[in-house]
């Protein structure tokens, strides 16, 4: 693997500043400003590499998407591809898929996007990604389903996983989190039979 160049290394080091910032004081205090003192660059300098504060939302959100599906397509390497979707829904609602450091941020977003629209925009980009992400997964899965049930599906699946997370982060003891695995691995199935059942039909006409 080659060497990362110097402008992917100063983004990553201004991104890094700009994460600490969020996570230490949130959204609004993270001034270009800000993040240029702390990552020892002047305004002109941070310009070249972000030229505007949405340029930095966007970047971070596009960095958290990154780790959300780095850490899937790792248990998918390890199984050599071979993992099926209800092992890898089984893997995001389990505490093997550890993320308090995106959720955290995520939760800076969620504050600030009741008061600021572009970062409401960046969230529901974030969300959105997520979803066509899950829908993929599901294509694969079951690839003769309705377009329009998988999205549906993939949809219900992502809003049960982050729910699930926010209470558990609550206190909520681990047996929902298992409810909530048994009720992502329903959904998978009901999918199926919806295909299986309305194969027939086709044929039949």
């Amino acid at each position: 693997m080659g060497r990362k160049s110097l402008q992917a290394v100063r983004r990553s080091q201004i991104l890094d500043a700009y994460e600490e910032i969020v996570l230490e004081e949130g959204l609004e205090p993270a001034s270009l400003a800000r993040v240029a003192d702390r990552v020892g660059l002047d305004r002109t300098t941070l310009h070249h590499y972000f030229r505007t504060r949405n340029d930095l939302l966007a970047g971070l959100v596009e960095r958290i998407v990154d780790g959300y599906l780095a850490e899937v397509r790792e248990v998918q390497a390890e199984r050599e591809s071979s993992a099926d979707v209800s092992e890898i829904l089984d893997f995001l609602l389990s505490p093997d898929f550890s993320r308090p450091h995106y959720d955290r941020l995520v939760d800076e977003f969620s504050a600030a996007s009741y008061e600021d629209a572009e970062v409401r925009k960046q969230l529901r980009r974030l969300y959105v990604t997520l979803e066509e992400f899950t829908i993929s997964l599901l294509l694969k899965a079951v690839p003769d389903a309705p377009p329009e049930r998988v999205r549906e599906t993939a949809y219900t699946l992502y809003a049960l996983i982050e729910g699930a997370y926010l209470l558990r982060a609550l206190g909520f003891p681990d047996d929902r989190m298992r409810a909530a695995r048994r009720t992502a691995r329903e959904l998978v199935k009901a999918l199926q039979r919806d295909v299986q059942t309305s194969a027939p039909q086709l044929e039949e006409k």
